[in-house]
């Protein structure tokens, strides 16, 4: 029947009081008196009172009396609209092109206008959205708009173009904006920085799109976020929650904010022509102030008033300290000589960590290496070629050989005297045979740090040895064992020599008087 189910209901209440006639029924419910008569021959035919029929849903209402009419049977095939459903997502598939491909399986199928009209049909009737209820202080959206802006160079005339990032409270829809040169990390941070601060207090979950800057990685199992950001996050005390890949509804305020910030600010700015991202941040703030304070007809309270009364007063306090950025680099393989680059440096980690995968955290001048979270190594930054190594970081067997090496021998002599170094060096460099002058020295190194030899004996034995110009380190400890150099030096003077031939002072003298 082509009545509707409330009025087909309301005959049925009617028909229940046998005093009324089809005629008079009709007129009340403003249909002709034979749909009246149908209805009612279906209703006696069922035995039932309008009583028992009353509460029954439209369905069963049918099941019972037949009201509807059923559905004429198609007489065209239809596709299988889930399989087309998932062709479209095929790059290059368009509808047009899976409608012509299905009126070759049925000539005498659906036009393409039924085709289209019948999926959209289809399709919406898979879709079902949640509507997102969002407590004061909770989220933060934050995104990049898809449009940026021109930034001219004055003295050149070259054109950059800036990254807009904004930021929508999801309670209040307060928004934030700003620009920025990159989507790098670092800039990313900073317009967090920046809308924290403008904010005034930090939310309890921020929630990020998919970009490189927030998010390394995601796959079914696990999130991977970029360790700057979640270092970032921990310093403010907030949450992470991105929202997953191709589904925008996950932070469909972040998306509103993006397009009322494009179509209200920055479609202002069009004509304009800025000279330096500060220039354009001055205006972008003056015009998210204006749109922040505006009252429309769907929210009379304007957004400025919400955020007041709601956001911030749930919000977290920022922290006293500004988060200061650290550039990461990560999973670094260390080398078999447990050293990492960094530019054209080598920089040491403890020998044990060899082979393993590092994290380097650049802050300011310094490197830190991590491994698993924890600080294992930190390092001076330096420009020039060559390797940082600390000593704590060889291995026993390396100590041993890196101790040896001529200018860690030097550097020993020359902490326990200068005679000492002058007789260390005399070994290395003035010896015909440099091992054994290398051994000679390892070997009065060894004994001093075993305690045999005091450092004020070696440096009185070698000032006496040096005296003598004594090289072998044997004799050098025979003068420590026999303390010859404690003994006091005698100086003998050579006896005179008579001689017939020697002129004496006398013959000089009498030479004198001659010549006078």
């Amino acid at each position: 029947m082509k009545l509707s189910i409330e009025t087909q209901r309301e005959v049925l209440r009617l028909a229940s009081d046998s005093t009324l006639s089809n005629r008079a029924i009709g007129r009340l419910a403003k249909i002709s008196h034979n749909s009246v008569r149908n209805i009612r021959d279906r209703l006696l035919m069922s035995s039932e009172s309008w009583e028992d029929l009353k509460d029954l849903t439209n369905d069963a209402l049918d099941a019972h009396l037949g009201l509807y009419r059923q559905a004429p049977q198609e007489r065209k095939n239809r596709p299988h609209w889930p399989e087309v459903h998932e062709q479209l997502k095929l790059p290059d598939v368009t509808l047009e092109l899976l409608w012509q491909e299905y009126r070759l399986g049925e000539p005498e199928g659906l036009s393409y206008p039924q085709y289209t009209r019948i999926y959209r049909e289809w399709v919406k009737r898979q879709k079902v959205s949640m509507r997102q209820v969002h407590a004061p202080g909770d989220k933060c959206f934050v995104d990049f708009c898809g449009r940026t802006m021109p930034i001219t160079n004055p003295v050149t005339g070259a054109v950059s173009y800036a990254q807009i990032f904004v930021a929508t409270m999801g309670c209040s829809g307060y928004l934030f904006a700003t620009a920025v040169p990159s989507q790098t990390v670092s800039d990313w941070l900073t317009a967090h920085i920046r809308a924290l601060e403008f904010f005034g207090g930090v939310p309890r979950y921020v929630v990020p799109d998919n970009l490189k800057a927030a998010v390394v990685k995601t796959t079914r199992e696990q999130v991977v976020l970029n360790r700057a950001y979640a270092e970032f996050s921990e310093h403010y005390g907030f949450r992470i929650f991105p929202a997953r890949p191709r589904k925008p509804k996950d932070k469909s305020l972040g998306e509103i904010g993006v397009q009322i910030v494009q179509r209200y600010v920055l479609a202002r700015l069009r004509a304009m022509t800025f000279f330096s991202i500060e220039e354009l941040n001055n205006k972008i703030d003056y015009w998210i102030t204006e749109l922040n304070k505006r009252v429309t007809k769907t929210y009379p309270v304007s957004r400025r008033v919400r955020f007041c009364e709601l956001d911030l007063l749930a919000m977290q306090e920022l922290p006293e300290r500004r988060y200061s950025y650290s550039q990461w680099i990560y999973q670094v393989r260390v080398g078999s000589d447990y050293h990492v680059n960094y530019g054209q440096h080598a920089y040491s980690v403890p020998y044990h960590y060899a082979n393993l995968l590092v994290d380097m955290r650049v802050q300011g001048e310094w490197l830190e290496i991590l491994h698993q979270r924890k600080v294992i190594s930190t390092h001076l930054i330096k420009e020039e070629r060559g390797s940082s190594t600390l000593g704590e970081h060889l291995s026993p067997s390396h100590a041993h050989a890196q101790d040896t090496q001529p200018e860690m021998l030097l550097a020993w002599a020359e902490t326990v005297g200068p005679q000492t170094l002058i007789y260390v060096k005399k070994n290395l460099q003035l010896r015909r045979d440099f091992a054994s002058g290398r051994k000679a020295v390892i070997g009065l190194r060894r004994d001093v740090r075993k305690g045999d030899i005091t450092v004020l004996r070696l440096e009185s034995a070698c000032t006496y040895a040096n005296t003598l110009n004594i090289l072998s380190s044997e004799r050098l400890r025979s003068i420590i064992r026999n303390e010859s150099d404690l003994r006091p030096m005698s100086i003998k003077s050579a006896p005179l020599i008579e001689h017939d031939n020697i002129r004496g002072a006398q013959y000089y003298a009498s030479q004198g008087d001659e010549l006078s």
